[in-house]
């Protein structure tokens, strides 16, 4: 590990520090000026500490459209900047579902229809779930049609990372699984904030649960296994049965 990129993990610790501490307080300056750095850390750490053959465009520029999303929704209260705000967050979710459907192969999703059934179950009943209890926020905020898109999308958000974590069955793609779930957490925790209920600690909740995503996403996606050595392997236990 060079020293670089030690000195971009300990500034990204610290500012994540700051940040969450400024949450829970309630302190707006510092929460507001660490926030917009939190990302650009992340993707230059994601970029620094990624081997060649498993670095990934989709999600270098998926982290980069999560700052421009925390840039406009900065003001949580301006309709207009929250659209926008979400709008990045949804393009950023479309580039990781590309990725994990690339990086897991059709061939894998037909091989575990089975599984994809279920997950496909569960996170539907989830988008059900969502809908119905965010809809009055939703068409109070004049939001329903891109607010249940943003619910289906992030449904299928997690389809893909399931069978991704699924078809590499190893720590780092379950990490990559569970970021993606963890994202969940903390927009139906970002729904609740602005639309029913602003209790003192649904900042920090919200923001503690959405950095946790985005570093497993990229933590365990800089660490995944090499999909052609995957293949290889798979192929060579097909030859020994």
């Amino acid at each position: 590990m060079s020293k670089f990129l030690l000195i971009l993990i300990f500034l990204y610790i610290g500012f994540v520090s700051v940040h969450l501490y400024s949450c829970f307080f309630g302190i707006e300056n510092p929460r507001m000026f660490t926030k917009v750095f939190l990302m650009p850390f992340l993707s230059l750490i994601y970029y620094k500490a990624t081997p060649k053959e498993n670095f990934s465009k989709s999600i270098f520029v998926a982290i980069i459209l999560g700052f421009l999303g925390d840039v406009f929704l900065l003001n949580d209260s301006y309709l207009p900047l929250i659209i926008l705000g979400i709008g990045f967050f949804f393009f950023g979710h479309v580039l990781y579902i590309i990725n994990f459907i690339i990086e897991t192969g059709l061939r894998n999703f037909k091989k575990y229809f089975r599984f994809l059934i279920i997950i496909s179950l569960i996170y539907f009943i989830y988008a059900n779930f969502a809908f119905y209890n965010f809809k009055e926020g939703f068409q109070r905020g004049s939001i329903l049609v891109p607010g249940t898109f943003y619910i289906m999308q992030l449904a299928l958000l997690n389809i893909a990372s399931g069978i991704y974590a699924f078809t590499y069955f190893n720590i780092y793609a379950i990490l990559v699984h569970l970021g993606t779930f963890i994202f969940t957490v903390s927009d139906f925790v970002l729904a609740r904030k602005m639309f029913y209920e602003n209790n003192e600690y649904y900042q920090v909740i919200l923001m503690a649960t959405y950095i946790l995503a985005q570093t497993l996403i990229c933590f365990g996606m800089a660490n995944k296994k090499n999909k052609i050595e995957n293949e290889k392997k798979e192929k060579e236990k097909e030859k020994t049965y």
